[in-house]
Order: C-alpha cells, then sequence, then structure tokens
C-alpha cells in the first residue's frame, strides 16, 4: 500500500468516526453494478460511470474497469466530475483509456472539472483520443442522438444549442447535474446525470444529508425519474468528494439497455 492510499484510507476512518462509526471504508470502496432500462428502443448496450473524481476517492481503478468491461457496452456515458484536482488527468486518462479500448467513450464536464479549469474544450484536449467531451453538443449515434451539455450546476449548460440540428427522437441527453430536467422534461427522450453522489451519507428516515442542488431539484438524489414524458437516471457515481466517506450509499457504475 503506498503513502498516499494510505492517507486517504486514514482519512476515511477519521471520518468513519466523526460519524459514530457507521459509515465505512469498505462501502467506499465497494463498487455495485445497477441495471437500468432506458426507453429508446434502440436495443444497444451501455454504461453510466460518473464522478470518479481522481483523487479524492477510493475505488480500485482496476476493479471498474472490468466491471465496465464485463457488461459488453457498446458506448460508456460519463457524466462528469472526471476529476477533484487536475493534476490527477493522468489517472484519468488512464482508466478512460482502457475503457476505450473496447468502447466508445462519451464525456461531460461538471462543476469540479470546471473549477479545474476544465471546461468541454479543456477537458477535450486534457483527455486527448481516449474519449470524446460533448459541450452543448450532438451527435449521431447508432438509431440515436446523443446530446451533452457543459455543466448545469455552474450555468454552463446550453441545451437549445446541444440540440440544434437533432431532428428526430430517441435522444439522450447527458448532464452532470441533473437540476437540466427543468429544461429538458418533454424535450428528450431521457436524461443520465450524476452530481449528487447519492448523498454520499444516507441515514434511515432522513435520506441524504446535504444534496449539492437548488431546493426544487433536490428530490432528485439518486434513481430513476419521469417528468413529462422524459426519463431521468441520476446515478450515485463512482467516487466521492472531498470527505471519502459513504453510508448506505454504495458507488456504482450503471448498466444500460437503450
Amino acid at each position: 500500500m503506498n503513502r498516499r492510499r494510505f492517507l486517504k484510507l486514514g482519512a476515511v476512518a477519521a471520518a468513519t468516526a466523526a460519524l459514530g462509526g457507521g459509515a465505512s471504508i469498505t462501502e467506499a470502496m465497494s463498487l455495485q453494478v445497477t441495471r437500468q432500462q432506458l426507453p429508446l428502443g434502440v436495443r444497444r448496450r451501455a454504461v453510466q460511470i460518473s464522478d470518479t473524481h481522481f483523487s479524492t476517492s477510493v475505488y480500485s481503478i482496476e476493479e471498474a474497469v472490468e466491471l465496465v468491461r464485463r457488461e459488453r457496452p457498446e458506448y460508456v456515458f460519463h457524466t462528469g466530475d472526471v476529476v477533484s484536482f487536475r493534476r490527477d488527468i493522468p489517472k484519468a486518462k488512464e482508466m478512460l483509456g482502457a475503457i476505450s479500448e473496447f468502447a466508445e467513450v462519451y464525456v461531460v464536464p461538471g462543476n469540479h472539472d470546471h473549477w479545474q479549469g476544465l471546461g468541454a474544450e479543456e477537458l477535450q484536449k486534457a483527455l486527448g483520443d481516449t474519449a470524446e467531451v460533448l459541450g452543448n453538443t450532438s451527435v449521431y449515434l447508432d438509431g440515436f442522438w446523443l446530446a451533452g451539455v457543459e455543466d448545469p450546476f455552474t450555468y454552463h449548460a446550453r441545451l437549445d444549442k446541444a440540440l440544434e440540428g437533432v431532428d428526430s427522437q430517441p435522444v439522450l441527453l447527458l448532464a452532470h447535474s441533473p437540476q437540466i430536467i427543468g429544461e429538458a422534461a418533454g424535450r428528450v427522450t431521457a436524461v443520465l446525470a450524476g452530481h449528487t453522489h447519492g448523498g454520499q451519507v444516507r441515514l434511515p428516515l432522513l435520506g441524504a444529508l446535504w444534496l449539492p442542488l437548488p431546493k426544487e431539484y433536490r428530490r432528485f438524489d439518486y434513481g430513476s425519474f419521469t417528468v413529462s414524458g422524459t426519463v431521468m437516471y441520476v446515478t450515485r457515481g463512482t467516487g466521492t468528494g472531498w470527505l471519502p466517506v459513504r453510508l448506505n450509499c454504495p458507488p456504482e457504475i450503471v448498466s444500460l439497455r437503450l
């Protein structure tokens, strides 16, 4: 175990103690696979990952890649917060590069990416050919449109621009924050989002202790929602933010049938 990982685990242990021993190191490290059907009707296999948050996370890159590989996806959609710190772009390239060997990878930026100066253009340069970054743009894939917006939480999303030239349904929209549903409901077939981490720490009856969302969108903590005919899945994400602790909210990758 290297020094950096040891320090991370120490931070998790300290947070666990602060929360009365409930939050566990193993939960923050234990990736799950969630299966979800989206109503595109195109018979394609995909995986959603999100909030990889290099380097404030404790999951194994190798395990994450292997779990994605086992789902045999044609596409992998990353819904933002690739890194917590710009210096960790090499780790992101390691993970996405490995995935790109067996699937097409598409990414949208999150708020942490933007805070590190990594909007869509800059993130594309940083990731190189490991992924295609969608920043208020769209691309036609095999039987459906894939659109992606810049981060809604930091007010960089331009949905109208992303949908320019989109002339048919179904449309799958990638966005970091689920607050995009306020604009996207009824306009696209489905939305994939992240950002919330499911709250990271969830208590019985109370639910998430805190969600980084405007009040009117806090009900979209994680899981599947339907608004004006548009289906949105909000993932709990793969990593963790500044505090690498999870309680009753394990990290996940999402296996999708489109």
